[in-house]
């Protein structure tokens, strides 16, 4: 019989006690193993080049490079999946883990500890481990700017205003989201709604994140909700969210079959039922299919939709199942997207008066 090959992990920890707790969770794994530990980023980066992990458990704040700087480097010499393993959940360790994120870790994580309470913890980060390791991800050059350059020509159909935007992501998604969301003035004319896969106690920090980088008003919905035009509401963690034919927010807690929660699939398939042909569905970076399915229901109810193209995803997954189900109407870099929007949109025509 064929033994399968474990999953190579490098622990980048400074602190000895926490690391110790790591890298025995880690071996006492059967599919899993520690190829090496680091205790700052400056040796994370030498251990990757030299023992080539599948992944690697990424510490933030150490000594003499933390942990934002080695995952940038890592990208950009030896590109290798990298999970956050975050200290805490208060805003200061979340903006940390974000721009991590940004520099080009897939996820961000609580650590988990000993306790008894803290299994499902525990259970969750090996998890992660295993999915990150599956990632193929792209080298990254941290002085690349893109070229300033027109988006493809985007046909306005006036017959058919968008009223509501639905935005999908998954690894690499917070970074890019900050990008396309920051570019859109404060008096946008519609609601956005987002899916971000991420873990659930991320959420509430990552929101908070996000609302320090856009001029529109970030929040959270609750249940019963309406969007209102010039709000970007964020799907809260552990709850699908879709839209009521009233077109108000509903939440629920049942995970049902789908592989996410909150899943993309489901509120673009509620958006393409509401809203039709009067909705945008754009497909970010993210590994797997969710998103692509329900793309698909709302470009073949006349909705407007996007796909991220290749060259700037983080994981060119999601998009990908996009755009081999010809579910994309438009396939965009990112620093396009925003432009896209605004014209699809018709912004500078109703602004043209100011």
């Amino acid at each position: 019989m064929e033994t399968q090959a474990l999953v190579k992990v490098l622990v980048v920890e400074d602190s000895i006690t926490t690391r110790r707790f790591l890298v025995n969770l880690v071996n006492n794994t059967p599919d899993l193993m520690v190829c090496g530990e680091a205790s700052n980023g400056l040796e994370a980066i030498q251990m990757v080049e030299q023992l080539k992990p599948h992944v690697v458990s990424m510490d933030i704040q150490m000594p003499r490079m933390d942990g934002i700087e080695a995952t940038k480097q890592i990208m950009a010499i030896k590109p290798t999946p990298v999970v956050v393993a975050s200290a805490g959940l208060g805003q200061k360790e979340v903006d940390f883990a974000m721009l991590a994120i940004e520099a080009g870790a897939l996820a961000a994580i609580e650590k988990p500890s000993g306790s008894p309470q803290d299994k499902a913890k525990r259970d969750e980060f090996l998890q992660l481990l295993r999915l990150m390791a599956r990632v193929r991800v792209i080298r990254r050059n941290p002085n690349f700017s893109p070229p300033v350059s027109l988006p493809s020509p985007i046909k306005v159909n006036l017959k058919s205003s968008p009223e509501l935007i639905v935005i999908g992501a998954s690894a690499g998604g917070p970074g890019t989201l900050a990008q396309i969301l920051g570019k859109l003035p404060e008096n946008f004319p519609i609601p956005i709604l987002v899916v971000q896969h991420l873990s659930a106690d991320f959420v509430p920090g990552f929101a908070d994140w996000l609302s320090r980088r856009c001029k529109m008003r970030v929040r959270i919905p609750i249940q019963g909700d309406v969007p209102s035009a010039g709000e970007i509401w964020i799907a809260p963690g552990g709850k699908h969210i879709l839209l009521s034919a009233d077109r108000r927010v509903m939440l629920h807690s049942d995970k049902g079959n789908q592989r996410h929660q909150p899943s993309i699939d489901i509120l673009f398939e509620s958006a393409s039922n509401v809203f039709g042909q009067h909705a945008i569905g754009i497909l970010l970076t993210g590994m797997g299919d969710d998103g692509a399915e329900g793309l698909e229901m709302l470009y073949k109810r006349g909705a407007r939709t996007i796909a991220q193209d290749e060259a700037t995803c983080v994981v060119f997954g999601m998009p990908a199942a996009a755009i081999e189900r010809q579910a994309a109407e438009y396939v965009l870099p990112v620093h396009q997207i925003s432009t896209a929007l605004l014209d699809l949109v018709g912004y500078h025509r109703l602004n043209s008066h100011l």
